[in-house]
């Protein structure tokens, strides 16, 4: 089960550096479900403009002075529920993707573990959804309780992430670069096999 208690504990005694690398890994995690999303609602320029504000949060967290300010508003402002267009099924991995980039970047901003861990929990949100999804997919019928929710792959996927993840930023490596690429090849790897 996703436990923030203990989770907002863990991050509490790590650096501002730590715990942006965190929450940046749980939304780079994320990014191609955005990205899946706006090739959807013909949004790629938003998808590509979310990797930058990610690449920010990256970077700030490995020590490059970058104003983070100014790109929070803009972030906070690509969620597809502030989309014109129709609601689609990709739009629940959008929503959660976008959030997890704003996380990163409030993260650095508040120095505060739970935006670290609300990170956390868009990835562990849509890997819910995702595998609600799955489930309808199989037979529509289905009445879908939460034990089969979380007692998914999908769902077991996204707490050993958060596990492994947390392991990482509190032993301190001298960069995240293994880290961000761990999270990028987990991530194309997780949207292709997402409903």
């Amino acid at each position: 089960m996703y436990d923030e208690r203990a989770l907002v504990a863990r991050l509490e005694p790590l650096d501002r550096r730590a715990k942006t690398a965190f929450a940046a890994a749980c939304a780079q995690r994320l990014l191609p479900l955005f990205e899946r999303y706006a090739r959807v609602v013909g949004a790629t320029a938003h998808a590509h403009r979310l990797a930058e504000i990610l690449a920010a949060a990256w970077d700030v967290s490995s020590g490059r002075v970058i104003d983070v300010q100014s790109i929070y508003y803009e972030v906070e402002s690509m969620s597809p529920k502030d989309y014109e267009g129709e609601w689609v099924m990709e739009s629940g991995y959008g929503e959660n993707a976008a959030a997890a980039v704003a996380y990163a970047i409030r993260t650095w901003l508040t120095d505060d573990p739970q935006e670290a861990a609300w990170a956390a929990f868009q990835m562990y949100e849509v890997a819910e959804y995702a595998a609600t999804q799955a489930y309808a997919k199989v037979d529509p019928r289905l009445n879908i309780t939460d034990d089969m929710v979380v007692g998914s792959e999908i769902a077991k996927a996204a707490l050993l992430a958060i596990e492994e993840d947390l392991g990482v930023v509190a032993s301190a490596p001298p960069c995240w670069l293994e880290l961000r690429q761990r999270a990028e090849a987990e991530g194309l790897a997780w949207a292709a096999t997402f409903p």
